[in-house]
């Protein structure tokens, strides 16, 4: 009886992915340089921040150059990029649906991105999803195309700076699949070494920010014509709007041009003063009321300011005029007058 031993070999593969590290990103291939450098070329989206103005548009213009060489090229013989290839692309960041997110002191705000190519128009990317092939172009020529970057309308900014972080990725796509046939599909994302088709990484990092300036607007206030009670105290009140940007809480600061300290009317005769108090209170819930001091401000962002302007959602606060019956026992002057500042102070 004879014992058999039996050396049994594995041979154990991976799929090796061919990525370009973009080294070569605004030539045409030509040079001397491994196949996949000459194959991908992303010039002008560097690593950078792209600040948006105010109205929350930009465009990004660059170039893709994405073809293919059978070989590296020597001192002799160029090996041009000679082959287009067709792509897809991915941007990375953080996004939800069809929208990716820029994060600022409001919380996060949506962000649309789309991308324009000259034969396909501009097509909407979604966050982190492969997107629609684009022709790439034959002889390492560079597509001029668009990155366009807008916040929707009707987007209500804090004051501040919002910003997102985003990765940009290509992937090549192999030259013989056919999108009719399910059994040879066109594929571009994961590519391998013998599949003549790389991959961009890493990827282009770049970021995008908005900064919002702080919008305080008072309107509603109007003069006051106020003739004394003949019972009790003498009031007077009157609507008014507060819109800050973003909604943002605020605070009043109410200043007497005839008191110090004290809200003070002062006689036409320039010799007799009545006191009188100031209140304010929101007309929208959760509702705030204060007698305010003259000179300080409130503490605390005790209002919430409303974020449409000139209130279309209707007026949000309320001030009342109070003179004491005291006050106004014995007069001297027939009129009594004062000037009342109104600050808003955002909190």
């Amino acid at each position: 009886m004879k014992l058999l031993k039996y050396l049994v070999l594995l041979t154990l593969t991976s799929t090796v992915h061919a990525q370009s590290s973009n080294s070569h990103p605004c030539g045409d291939g030509s040079g001397i340089m491994p196949v996949h450098e000459k194959a991908i070329g992303i010039c002008n989206l560097d690593t950078q921040t792209h600040t948006l103005p105010a109205e929350g548009s930009k465009i990004i213009p660059f170039s893709i150059r994405s073809c293919w060489a059978d070989w590296t090229g020597n001192e002799w013989v160029t090996a041009y990029c000679r082959y287009a290839r067709s792509y897809t692309l991915e941007v990375r960041g953080n996004g939800g649906g069809d929208y990716f997110w820029l994060s600022g002191p409001g919380g996060n705000i949506p962000m649309q991105l789309s991308f324009r190519h000259p034969a396909s128009g501009s097509v909407a990317l979604r966050p982190n999803t492969e997107s629609t092939r684009f022709e790439g172009a034959a002889n390492g020529v560079q597509t001029p195309v668009e990155l366009q970057v807008t916040i929707p309308e009707g987007v209500q900014l804090q004051p501040g700076t919002y910003r997102g972080d985003f990765d940009f990725y290509l992937y090549q796509c192999n030259p013989w699949g056919d999108p009719n046939n399910p059994w040879n599909p066109i594929r571009c994302k994961d590519s391998n070494n013998s599949s003549q088709r790389t991959e961009l990484y890493p990827p282009i990092s770049f970021t995008i920010q908005i900064g919002a300036e702080a919008q305080i607007r008072i309107s509603g206030l109007e003069d006051m014509e106020i003739t004394p009670s003949t019972s009790g105290n003498t009031d007077a009140e009157q609507n008014f709007c507060v819109y800050t940007s973003g909604g943002a809480n605020f605070d009043l600061r109410a200043q007497s041009t005839q008191g110090s300290g004290e809200f003070t009317l002062r006689g036409s005769s320039g010799m007799d003063t009545i006191n009188y108090k100031v209140h304010v209170k929101s007309l929208q819930p959760p509702v705030a009321a204060v007698w305010l001091q003259e000179g300080i401000a409130t503490t605390g962002g005790r209002w919430q300011g409303s974020s449409q302007e000139n209130c279309a959602d209707g007026e949000n606060m309320q001030l009342l005029v109070r003179i004491p019956t005291n006050e106004i026992a014995d007069p001297i002057d027939s009129r009594y007058s004062d000037t009342l500042t109104l600050t808003v102070e955002l909190q």
